[in-house]
């Protein structure tokens, strides 16, 4: 996660921004589509549609256009005694509302009088579990400044030259702002702003770190490329080739800015969808109330469990030679050869194909430069010793990205709220919140063509039998840590995978019906419930599998998870 802002807490909600600089990316869409897949997880979704000229955010919730108030006793956004919760609304879907910024305007025509820190602050004292903001298409101090200090900043871009083009340009301004936001730049405001008047509009980090004039800028302009971690999704793909933009374009950008946004996605352009809702509605996005894509359910499970992406793309990445060549590239050093090498053509092909990429560099040239590199590295890859990557290659890189990411550690997941409704007119202000403790989100599943392997480097020490009560977990704990061989010794009667399938059977739901409601396939239900050593994903993605399973049967996560590992451990 982003460690830019505020340090996430469980009194406050999860800010996520969407923005890129560009119109036309979809950014509005899937703000909304999102808020309205989180609000089916029990969460209630705050949207803040930033742009005050022009709101369109309203038209995908299905609400009205925001009313401008001009009244000496209703003060807007800026003035003393003003907060973002006095212009929150009720939307077309339930636990989802909608602040728009043109409602807060103190003037027409005007933008309101208010900065980034401040807006965040207020968003941070609402009582919602999300707050999503729909950032305008543009370049401003308020959508840049809003973006940088938002905990999961996602770039919404499309395959366009254009919006490349924009989308790099977006990141620069991010990076200016995040080194304005160093607790330290203040000490030497004076030597940053002499350097940041030096460098052209087409900047490097190398360069920046070069111009710096001192030992104490450069340390802040390193601690901000360390701190600053974005996410990237790329809309309105149209065919097979362009899935893999935005893995190339977070390489380049790497390269030139050293900030390697993790891409979350690929969302398709679905042209019969558009044709549909324009002939039907003329107006909503959404193909019905409660229609949402599968791969929009897919990106609120990663935005919900962002631990696990997090975990897939450790950040920051080395640049030199020495690192592994999965760290090199951005990827976990305990994946397997083959999704190494998958990725490594991935990008190899697309910089050779892309040619929109050389707009991210200052020379052009770049971009072949690059292909040969990783043509290079692709047979690097090829050539190791054996399908898994030496565990002595995985322990030191492991070791190297863990000692670097020890100072700046992201923060548990916050307890989650209860659904308890609050009128929207109380929700903003409250002090105190009711929350519970436990998070259930999911992981992703398994892309097309990745590896399955064993799960033994991800498993837990410790487990239970069944699903017991919490206090009868508690008698085990303390009878295990007296007797730290006697769980080895035995293991448990029943396989987990048969106390899972006697939990489907009890509810008469058939494998088919719980792959729909899982988003999981019918063969890796089947591995589980029968443990087919075979078949099952790696460790990180069973995890996300089991939690998935253990929300629709309503029993606890964590307690499935180790029971589950501890049998796999014992097989």
């Amino acid at each position: 996660m982003n460690h830019i802002g505020p340090e996430l807490h469980a009194d406050r909600p999860r800010v996520i921004a969407f923005g890129s600089g560009k119109g036309g990316t979809g950014k509005s869409t899937l703000c909304s589509d999102i808020a309205r897949a989180l609000t089916r997880h029990d969460f209630r979704v705050l949207c803040v549609d930033t742009a005050w000229s022009c709101p369109s955010l309203n038209i995908s919730l299905a609400c009205p256009e925001p009313a401008f108030v001009h009244s000496p006793s209703h003060p807007g956004l800026g003035d003393p005694d003003s907060h973002i919760a006095d212009f929150i609304v009720s939307t077309g879907y339930p636990s989802v509302y909608l602040a728009s910024l043109a409602a807060g305007r103190r003037h027409p025509f005007t933008p309101p009088a208010l900065h980034a820190d401040e807006l965040m602050h207020q968003l941070h004292e609402l009582d919602f579990d999300y707050v999503l903001l729909d950032l305008s298409p543009s370049i401003e101090v308020l959508d840049v400044g809003l973006f940088t200090l938002s905990d999961i900043p996602v770039l919404v871009t499309s395959p366009e030259p254009s919006a490349v083009r924009l989308t790099t340009q977006f990141l620069r301004h991010v990076l200016f702002r995040a080194i304005g936001y160093h607790p330290d730049a203040a000490s030497v405001e004076g030597e940053i702003l002499d350097m940041l008047y030096k460098q052209p509009l087409q900047l490097k980090t190398r360069e920046l770190r070069y111009d710096a004039p001192s030992a104490d800028s450069r340390a802040i302009i390193d601690e901000t490329l360390t701190r600053l971690e974005t996410y990237m999704i790329v809309n309105l793909v149209r065919e097979g080739a362009e899935h893999d933009l935005g893995y190339v374009l977070s390489h380049a950008l790497h390269t030139e800015l050293q900030l390697f946004p993790r891409v979350l996605t690929s969302m398709d352009y679905a042209d019969r969808r558009w044709f549909y809702n324009r002939r039907r509605t003329g107006m909503n996005a959404s193909r019905t109330e409660d229609g949402l894509s599968n791969q929009v359910e897919l990106l609120a499970r990663n935005i919900r469990d962002i631990s696990l992406v997090d975990m897939r793309y450790p950040r920051p990445v080395p640049t030199g030679e020495e690192a592994h060549p999965a760290l090199r590239m951005g990827l976990n050093p305990e994946l397997s050869r083959n999704e190494v090498r998958q990725y490594c053509r991935r990008l190899w092909e697309g910089y050779r194909r892309e040619n929109a990429i050389s707009l991210v560099f200052n020379d052009p040239d770049r971009r072949l430069e690059i292909a040969d590199r990783l043509e290079s590295l692709y047979r690097q890859v090829l050539t190791m010793p054996s399908e898994n990557f030496s565990s002595t290659d995985v322990d030191q890189a492991s070791k190297r990205y863990r000692s670097k990411q020890q100072k700046f550690a992201p923060p548990t997941q916050p307890p989650r709220r209860t659904k308890a409704q609050t009128p929207p007119k109380e929700v903003s202000r409250q002090s105190e919140k009711n929350v519970t403790t436990g998070n259930d989100s999911p992981a992703t599943r398994p892309a097309d063509g990745e590896d399955r392997i064993d799960s033994s480097h991800d498993r837990p020490a410790a487990a239970a039998e069944g699903f017991s009560d919490p206090s009868s977990r508690t008698a085990r704990v303390e009878s295990d840590s007296s007797s730290p061989h006697k769980r080895a010794s035995s293991p448990p009667q029943k396989s987990p995978g048969e106390t899972l399938a006697r939990l489907r059977r009890e509810a008469s739901m058939s494998l088919q019906e719980l792959s729909s409601r899982t988003h999981i396939g019918v063969k890796y239900l089947a591995a589980i419930e029968e443990i087919d050593l075979e078949v099952l994903p790696r460790g990180v993605y069973l995890r996300g599998y089991l939690r998935e399973i253990a929300r629709v049967f309503d029993i606890d996560a964590q307690e499935f998870m180790n029971e589950y590992f501890q049998y796999l451990d014992q097989a």
